[in-house]
């Protein structure tokens, strides 16, 4: 029951954002009585940290094969989980940050230890491989990147009734991309655009 607590609650904060589901809102979804969630959880707070630590940023390897090279790397693989994140209530991390310091505190660090370490490894291997220009600063690139996509999910600047968030984000990566790549990690992404539309 308490998994099942947690999936649905973080499916209804991706939709609706976390301040505007309350607990009688899950409950009611679930078809359970609020008694039942209090059983499992003290409050929403504890409610919103376990999801945090169990579902969003439980620790995982990203699914990359020894053959992909760094360009195919960032714009497939990692291209596909940031796309997950596109899809919150544009309002999920702003309610995480104000009222679930707690749990923002773990997607805080999950984001520094694994989000831009991943992004900052890329870089280091296309650098390496000569993919990507040879005179980047990983680690400012890395959290330069990452700020980009938060202004996309998470400012007023792309407000949703009037930007597709995912055709914001798609323009943002191809733009990104193509500004460090040298010839021929651009050959590379060619290839990839030729075969994919994830770009």
């Amino acid at each position: 029951m308490k998994e099942r607590i947690l999936t649905r609650a973080l499916e209804l904060f991706i939709k609706q954002g976390i301040k505007s589901t309350s607990m009688d809102d899950i409950a009611q979804d679930l078809g359970i009585s609020k008694k039942t969630i209090y059983r499992w959880f003290e409050n929403k707070d504890q409610l919103v940290q376990e999801l945090l630590e169990f579902s969003l940023c439980a620790p995982c390897e990203v699914n990359t094969r020894s053959e992909e090279n760094a360009v195919e790397e960032f714009c497939v693989t990692f291209n596909h989980q940031i796309q997950n994140l596109i899809k919150f209530h544009s309002s999920f991390f702003n309610d995480l940050k104000k009222y679930h310091p707690s749990a923002h505190q773990i997607w805080a660090g999950f984001k520094e230890n694994n989000i831009i370490q991943q992004f900052r490894a890329n870089l280091q291997k296309g650098i390496q491989a000569g993919l990507y220009q040879q005179d980047l600063d990983p680690d400012i690139l890395a959290r330069l990147y990452i700020g980009q996509l938060e202004t996309i999910y998470t400012s007023d600047l792309f407000p949703p009734e009037q930007f597709n968030r995912l055709q914001v984000y798609k323009f943002n990566l191809r733009h990104f991309i193509q500004s460090i790549v040298t010839p021929a990690g651009q050959k590379y992404l060619h290839e990839i655009l030729a075969r994919t539309c994830c770009v």
